[in-house]
């Protein structure tokens, strides 16, 4: 797949104005017959159809029938539609390929044609529009559309795509821009990592999602006190890491998850194109795809993926290696009645059994069936052999008076009167065997070229549901509500105050980030999690007196936060003192939540010991050798990669962890974990807890936000949040993120 678009329309209210869109169209139909003889034909509309050799049996009429034009000037978008029709089918068993003109008046002049026309198709289920894969053929003004069933596709122009006020995005991967060798290494590293999530995977989706192209492309990046890079490919990566200071860590683990299946199936994309435009792959890309294909099947999320990938895999290159080896078999003269009984008998024989000959397109669905139940290139191999061998031979399991029928057949529909049953010895059964399967599998061999092209579109199928996965992801709402504690019989501390988000990016319409305290109401607003990433992923909320300006003055409060999703919630006033929060807390418990081991220590780490055991490591990178060498010599008698390796199967598992918070001054404090003293400092507007630790012996810290209230009667206080420890490693290789949770009963 060259060129992938998807045009979204993210908005109910745009897709409630559609219907009541006037424009042009007469909803004239053409039609045409088709045949497995005539496949591709150019209607007078200007659309085209290209069936390819195995859809049809039969002749069935082709119709295209032209819809109402909906167009909305103000909003600069037009769709024109068409309805197809192949007879009574609807679902098909191959990719056609639909050629649908486009008007260029809706590009601005030496526009890129991708960036303002793209296509869908109508689910007649549910009235909406969804995504299909297609091309842009801007030399002839049309969409190249591969589907495998028939609908209604529309064809949508947007014109001033970059206005605030435009309801549809553009996204457009273009998988023939990416790097080989970049999908070659992510592909290498997820086989590596046994299938694991990883940063090559996630940044190369950043990347397709970033880039000139991509749906993301353009935005402004977040501002640099943010912490995040200015880039915006950077941005998103720091967003799906574990541990981000600003994302809840289960929405910044289903951000990793969704980008890193991007990632992969983008990179298996790319490789299978290569794959299918090569004579013959090299055989480091063919194990490596395969591997890649295997190691897909193991996990649910991956299968259907690993399932096409494989088809591929095989038919590229185990099936075609075995059809040309039987092609080279010796072709002798083969009897006239067995060939006619494989290749046109359909009917019943004289004991009541039916037989219908294959046909070319009966042929290539069994291939597929096989390999898609057999996606070991062995199994699929012996399976198609074992097929292939069973349909030559099971002629001459018929008795005399079946292959009578057969003969009679003949006779009818041929006039030949000299046609006779034939009886050859079981050696001349075996040669006519031979002799048809080599014929067979020449006949086959174009067959075997259509599937590859086949599971190729199928792999590309779950790369743009992928894409919408990832779509679908920043486009979903989230609700946030600012709360504000209120005493019983006491009024809100903050009506009427002003709030705001921040650090905006310059990107950011500030208006849209403002708002006001109502009263006891509090404050509540929405945005999609594209809008706040956009907006520079801001982490604070702040309040401002009634009168003060935001942009010069300094806010009365100031509320840190971590976004969640569906629903954020920021909590003022009503939390416990510091003192109330100084004692013993008996059944604290610590539970890792997330490793994280970079895959230059992950390979430092898995080498076998020295023989010599000197503590002496023979990587690559010095760096970390010595780092390895020192601990080695440190600790000796401890194995420090079965200790970090070993954290990951402790993952989930909450530890007894009893701690101590004491009061060392107003608001501040000593929180001892692991033996090793914290620094603790408290807003007792907000509830958090700040958490600050380092050990310059074992080069580690500690740090982190504790949020702090009290339980259901406010007879306790309960401290819980997730802190983040870097030891004996830099942090861009090792970190453990943890979460620290206890409670302690307040005195009467």
């Amino acid at each position: 797949m060259k060129k992938t678009v998807s045009i979204l329309l993210v908005t109910a209210l745009l897709l409630g104005s559609l219907a009541g869109c006037g424009g042009g169209g007469s909803g004239k139909s053409d039609a045409a017959t088709l045949s497995p003889e005539s496949t591709g034909v150019a209607m007078s509309n200007g659309v085209s159809v290209e069936l390819g050799d195995y859809v049809l049996d039969g002749e069935a009429e082709f119709t295209v029938a032209k819809q109402p034009v909906e167009e909305n000037k103000d909003e600069g978008y037009k769709i024109e539609a068409y309805d197809f029709k192949l007879g009574e089918m609807s679902e098909l068993s191959d990719f056609i390929t639909l050629r649908i003109p486009y008007d260029t008046a809706y590009c601005e002049d030496g526009q890129d044609p991708a960036k303002c026309v793209g296509a869908k198709y109508k689910n007649e289920e549910t009235g909406q529009w969804e995504d299909v894969l297609f091309e842009v053929d801007a030399a002839a003004n049309e969409l190249i559309i591969y589907t495998d069933h028939l609908s209604t596709f529309g064809v949508f122009h947007v014109k001033n795509e970059g206005q605030r006020s435009a309801k549809i995005t553009n996204i457009y991967a273009d998988i023939s821009g990416i790097d080989q060798q970049e999908a070659t290494e992510t592909l290498r590293k997820y086989v590596a990592g046994g299938g694991a999530d990883g940063e090559e995977a996630a940044g190369l989706a950043a990347r397709l999602i970033t880039g000139h192209n991509g749906f993301m492309s353009g935005m402004a990046g977040a501002t640099g006190d943010v912490g995040f890079a200015t880039d915006f490919t950077g941005t998103i990566l720091n967003m799906a890491s574990l541990g981000s200071p600003t994302f809840d860590t289960s929405l910044a683990d289903s951000a990793y998850k969704k980008m890193n299946k991007l990632g992969k199936v983008a990179a298996a994309v790319k490789i299978g194109a290569v794959m299918l435009n090569t004579e013959k792959t090299d055989a480091d890309t063919l194990g490596l795809y395969k591997d890649t294909a295997m190691l897909a099947l193991s996990y649910a999320e991956s299968a259907v993926w690993g399932l096409a990938a494989s088809g591929l895999f095989i038919f590229d290159y185990t099936i075609s290696n075995m059809f040309e080896q039987s092609m080279a078999m010796k072709m002798d003269k083969i009897d006239q009645v067995y060939v006619y009984f494989n290749d046109q008998f359909s009917g019943t024989l004289d004991v009541g059994n039916g037989w219908k000959a294959r046909s070319l397109k009966d042929w290539r669905q069994v291939l597929i069936d096989i390999v898609e139940a057999n996606p070991n290139e062995t199994d699929a191999k012996a399976a198609i052999e074992k097929e292939i061998d069973h349909y030559a031979r099971y002629f001459w399991t018929l008795g005399d008076m079946e292959k009578a029928v057969v003969v009679t057949d003949i006779k009818d529909k041929s006039n030949k009167g000299s046609v006779t049953v034939p009886n050859p010895t079981q050696a001349e059964i075996e040669t006519l065997v031979g002799a048809y399967k080599a014929q067979l599998y020449e006949r086959l061999y174009p067959v075997t070229q259509s599937v590859k092209v086949y599971m190729q579109r199928k792999a590309e199928a779950v790369y743009l549901a992928a894409l919408n996965e990832v779509k679908a992801f920043f486009n979903q709402t989230i609700t946030f509500n600012i709360v504000e504690n209120i005493p019983d019989g006491e009024k809100s501390q903050y009506d009427g105050y002003a709030l705001r988000f921040a650090p905006l990016s310059e990107n950011a319409v500030k208006e849209s980030w403002s708002g006001k305290m109502k009263g006891a109401g509090g404050a509540s607003t929405k945005f999609t999690l594209l809008g706040y990433v956009q907006a520079g992923c801001p982490k604070e909320l702040q309040l401002f007196k009634p009168g003060d300006d935001p942009e010069s003055d300094t806010p009365e409060l100031t509320l840190g936060f971590k976004l969640s999703a569906p629903v954020t919630e920021v909590k003022i006033g009503g939390a416990p003192t510091f003192d109330e929060l100084v004692g013993s807390y008996e059944d604290g418990t610590m539970t890792i939540t997330s490793v994280f081991i970079s895959d230059t220590l992950r390979a430092e780490l898995e080498k076998p010991a020295s023989s010599e055991d000197s503590g002496k490591s023979s990587g690559g990178d010095g760096f970390l050798d010595s780092i390895t060498d020192e601990l080695n010599e440190q600790y000796a008698g401890c194995d420090i990669a079965d200790v970090l390796l070993g954290l990951e199967e402790q993952i989930g598992v909450a530890k007894e962890s009893p701690f101590t918070l004491s009061k060392t001054g107003e608001n501040v404090g000593i929180l001892p974990l692991n033996d090793s003293p914290g620094n603790v400092t408290y807003d007792p507007t907000s509830g958090i807890l700040k958490f600050n630790m380092n050990d310059a012996e074992l080069k580690s810290s500690m740090s982190g936000e504790l949020r702090a209230g009290y339980n259901g009667d406010k007879s306790g206080v309960v401290l819980s949040g997730e802190l983040k420890m870097t030891a004996l490693f830099p942090e861009s290789d090792f970190y453990v993120m943890l979460k620290l949770d206890g409670s302690k009963s307040l005195k009467p």
